[in-house]
């Protein structure tokens, strides 16, 4: 933990010292700035520098969550383990739902750092950043450096982005790279006078695309596609498609992301068909993985992600900074950034699979939006009541009804360590709702206060969260295990997760564990390679006749270990207790 602080310290200074060089570029570039405006250029500057110091601030600090996190660390700890960076694997199974550009900037991270919970978080934080930044670049180019600056606060403070943003998840640094491409095709078509600049961002923007793809697969084609067909047929720009350098961005396109998937292919025979149609088609239009939800979820997730600036998020997408009846033959960037964003929503809501951050691409879209109508207006005062209603809600909840713990399953047990951290939660919100009261004549003061002390808030959860990590980590448990195997004397022990995958496991475990009668999404891969998976049947004779091994498992199958009539027949089943929480138990054979 303290080697995360300590290098995330010097990821700060790193940050801070390229939005320095960015700040002093910008400023040569303006020298007839009048005291007022230079003074009002620095105060954004800082604030851009310590929402950079909270973002990376103690990112190793909780402990990773189960299961994307577990899941896609030790895929990328896999990868660097064995030297394969084609094929990726969990727990040794071949694992194909994904692409691999996360777990490899993932494993390079962890080559520079360690295989400790920042460097698993790097990618996604980073880029996440760095897309909240584009934005603001982005909005200054497209509607003036106010409109850039209330865009990149937005996006920084919003819940859905800054949470994902400090989650090792898939979503953000797909909806980065996503939202790269756009910002640059925006751009692209705003230089079509100029076309040596059109050029270049459009070739930025297919390399974007090829980098999306390479993250999650072919939405990184179908969301920017869709958007652009929507977009032609509203605004009847048909000029665009001449503009896009389908030629040449096509060919960056394929040298990017090409290669890996004929080397997947070409060692891999089974991927396409798993990975084209079952990951994708499948996905989409059947309840294949079990994440059907109703077709409203989204505009639920869509309210508490867009908190505090709810309001704000509202007003971007029915009153956006267009006007509904198009100028045929005109581009229109906001238009197209509009479009963008409700096709991501609605293509998803529509999906059989559904998860909260599958919507996450919509939001730096639609911070430019808010950011421009931001700009025009004169305070944030709803902004800002939304934040104290919150608060609110939150002070009543946990200090009021929080002890009716019969509502709140195991949470109950942990809830007095995390209440604290909910509690500043609170203060902050009512602090970022009251700024906009004080401050109301001072538009950009009151709204760095409001983003600094909502984005603040969003990581006191996150850090409060790790003082329940054991409801959804199993660091404890693999410090625990490897004390056992330790003091044992012994280097190869077994180890086996019954009826049950733990995905953080692994990683804390830096080794691969068996898994006895368990498939879940790793059926694929254990089809692919049966031998390396146990039955009920094969375990018993092992675990009995072994000297040292280790298994986890829940209460109930505990349970039944000891009872006559367990499938295995095998009363009194030899075993110790060396570990337990409210999830699960780790036994050791005795």
């Amino acid at each position: 933990m303290l080697f995360d602080i300590k290098v995330y310290r010097t990821a700060d200074c790193i940050i801070i010292v390229s939005i320095y060089q960015h700040l002093r570029l910008d400023l040569k570039e303006q020298p007839n700035m009048t005291p007022a405006s230079f003074r009002q250029y620095g105060i954004k500057g800082a604030v851009i520098v310590i929402a950079g110091f909270i973002w990376f601030l103690l990112l190793g600090y909780r402990d990773l969550i189960e299961p994307d996190e577990g899941r896609y660390a030790e895929i990328a700890r896999e990868m660097l383990s064995s030297g394969d960076w084609v094929t990726p694997r969990l727990n040794g199974f071949k694992y194909f739902e994904k692409p691999p550009l996360q777990y490899w900037g993932s494993a390079i991270s962890m080559a520079i750092l360690g295989e400790t919970n920042a460097a698993a978080r790097v990618w996604c934080s980073g880029l996440g950043f760095v897309a909240a930044l584009w934005a603001g670049f982005v909005g200054k180019r497209l509607y003036g450096g106010s409109a850039g600056y209330f865009a990149f606060l937005f996006s920084i403070s919003t819940v859905l982005y800054a949470g994902m943003g400090h989650a090792n998840s898939l979503d953000m640094g797909v909806s980065a790279l996503l939202f790269i491409a756009m910002g640059a095709l925006v751009l692209a078509q705003t230089e079509r006078h100029r076309p040596n600049q059109e050029r270049n961002w459009m070739l930025l923007a297919w390399a974007a695309l090829a980098g999306a793809t390479l993250s999650k697969g072919l939405i990184g084609l179908v969301l920017p596609g869709g958007t652009l067909v929507l977009y032609t047929l509203w605004q009847r720009d048909w000029a665009l498609w001449r503009h896009l350098h389908l030629g040449k961005g096509l060919l960056v396109y394929l040298l990017v992301a090409a290669p890996w998937f004929v080397a997947v292919s070409y060692a891999n025979p089974e991927f396409p068909h798993f990975f084209f149609i079952h990951e994708h088609f499948e996905r989409f239009t059947s309840d294949v993985h079990g994440r059907t939800k109703s077709n409203w979820y989204f505009f639920a997730v869509f309210a508490i992600g867009a908190m505090p600036w709810l309001f704000s998020a509202i007003n971007g997408v029915i009153k956006p900074p267009f006007s509904w009846r198009a100028e045929p033959g005109k581009f229109e960037a906001s238009r197209l950034l509009w479009v963008y964003a409700i096709f991501v929503f609605f293509f998803f809501s529509i999906s059989h699979s559904k998860l909260p951050g599958y919507i996450l691409p919509m939001f730096p879209a639609l911070a430019l939006l808010v950011g421009e109508n931001m700009a025009k207006r004169k305070h944030f005062i709803a902004d800002g009541i939304v934040a104290i209603v919150l608060a609110s809600i939150i002070f009543i909840f946990f200090i009021w009804q929080a002890d009716d713990t019969a509502k709140i399953g195991r949470l109950a047990a942990h809830l007095p360590l995390f209440r604290p951290w909910i509690i500043a939660t609170a203060v902050l919100a009512a602090l970022a709702g009251t700024s906009t009261l004080l401050f109301k004549h001072k538009k950009n003061l009151a709204a760095s206060v409001f983003a600094l002390c909502a984005l603040l808030g969003i990581q006191m959860l996150s850090w409060g969260y790790q003082s329940i990590s054991e409801l959804r980590s199993s660091r404890a448990m693999a410090e625990a295990i490897q004390s056992y195997i330790a003091q044992s004397g012994k280097n190869n022990v077994e180890i086996y997760d019954i009826a049950r995958y733990d995905q953080s496991l692994p990683y804390y475990l830096g080794r691969t564990i068996t898994l006895v009668n368990f498939t879940g999404e790793l059926e694929f891969g254990i089809k692919q390679e049966p031998q390396k998976w146990l039955s009920e049947a094969d375990f018993l004779p092992l675990w009995l006749n072994s000297d040292q091994a280790i298994g986890i498992l829940n209460q109930k199958t505990y349970n039944e270990l000891n009872l006559v009539n367990f499938p295995w027949n095998q009363p009194n089943f030899p075993m110790r207790i060396i570990y337990q929480n409210s999830r699960y138990i780790a036994v050791a054979r005795r």
